[in-house]
């Protein structure tokens, strides 16, 4: 029987680890062989309670046997006191058969209590193994979702590393616009100042026809200007 149990068991862990391979996620692996563990104990019991049923059984009829061996013993005293010799040895003939079969049956309810006895060390080892099991199964369930959630924390925090390294890059470039701009802001005041604004706008913001009407103009406006003082000086 202890071999027979090795077996078992051996086949039942390597059945078991072939299944847990299925799994990508260890949380569900650990579930399902806690699940598995505890199908295995269900059915356990289950083999015990029939084979406590089953002995009960035999116990019973080994009472009734027990019965018929002290009536036919009985009947065989009687048949005696009665001068029936023939008839006492017919009871004790049925006596010995029954006596006989009485020894096989009780051979065969110490095999099945042995039995039961494997059993319910199996089941008591088995309980001891679920209830370590689910306490690591917790622990390692925890350590796992732990991980995972730094990992998590960790995924975010470098991708905000990033984002601020892109925003910082945006506001450096941002800022440097800014400066020149202020700085031209300045140069446009200072050129102000000094009437030399148009000046300044002109390399960037006029092209060159509007550059060449605004002399046109400007020459126009002269001459009108050298005439009306030419006529002011003659008269």
């Amino acid at each position: 029987m202890p071999g027979f149990w090795d077996r078992l068991k051996t086949s039942i862990e390597a059945k078991l680890n072939k299944l847990l391979d299925n799994f990508e996620d260890p949380r569900e692996q650990l579930d399902y062989a806690y699940d598995k563990l505890v199908q295995q104990l269900h059915d356990v019991e289950m083999a015990l309670s029939r084979a406590i049923t089953a002995r009960k059984k035999l116990e019973f009829e080994l009472e009734r046997m027990d019965e018929r061996i002290n009536d036919l013993d009985d009947k065989a005293k009687r048949a005696m006191k009665l001068g029936r010799e023939d008839l006492a040895r017919k009871a004790l003939e049925r006596k010995l058969v029954l006596i006989s079969q009485r020894k096989t049956l009780e051979e065969k309810i110490k095999e099945m209590k042995e039995d039961e006895e494997n059993l319910m060390e199996v089941r008591d080892k088995l309980k001891t193994k679920i209830d370590l099991f689910k306490a690591k199964k917790e622990q390692l369930k925890a350590e796992y979702e732990a991980s995972k959630a730094q990992v998590e924390v960790q995924e975010m925090v470098t991708g905000l590393s990033d984002d601020f390294a892109s925003a910082a890059e945006i506001i450096d470039r941002a800022e440097s616009k800014v400066n020149d701009m202020k700085a031209r802001a300045a140069a446009l005041d200072e050129l102000v100042a000094t009437g030399g604004a148009l000046d300044v706008l002109e390399p960037e913001e006029k092209d060159e026809i509007e550059r060449e009407l605004d002399k046109v103009e400007l020459n126009s406006q002269l001459e009108e200007e050298m005439k009306k003082l030419k006529e002011e000086v003659g008269s």
